[in-house]
């Protein structure tokens, strides 16, 4: 397991001056591998959140990332997982974001490993936690 430092401050615009904080995290597991990015931009929301997936063995089976999320009450979300059926060697992207009306105070993605049509999870590969949410001090 993986665990994320807190990213530093970024220069920002004057119409702008509060800093921005995200995460960046990463696990691998036998036969994929998985990554995300993100910005915190409020207690509630995070943007430029970049998942990405690799399928690492040629064995039929593939991965799939999914981000989950920890609201300020301590309630675990799970979002839809993002599968990579390309095949062995294969690296997907997917560029999105997350907002939930009950906060995010921690985030992290989650590894699985499915059968060749997805319809069946093998294995939960591996977990990376992010930091947490800066916005809540």
């Amino acid at each position: 397991m993986t665990v994320a430092a807190l990213a530093g401050p970024v220069l920002a615009t004057p119409a702008d001056a509060s800093p921005v904080y995200g995460g960046d995290v990463d696990c691998s597991t036998q036969g994929g591998y998985g990554a995300a990015t993100w910005v915190f931009s409020s207690r509630t929301k995070i943007t430029s959140l970049n998942i990405k997936g690799k399928d690492t063995l040629a064995d039929g089976l593939h991965p799939a990332v999914r981000f989950v999320t920890v609201t300020a009450a301590g309630s675990v979300k799970y979002w839809s997982w993002h599968h990579v059926y390309g095949g062995s060697g294969t690296t997907e992207s997917w560029n999105t974001y997350a907002e939930d009306g009950n906060g995010i105070k921690r985030a992290s993605i989650e590894v699985g490993i499915f059968d060749g049509g997805g319809t069946q999870k093998i294995s939960l590969g591996c977990t990376s936690f992010g930091p947490l949410n800066p916005y809540y001090g």
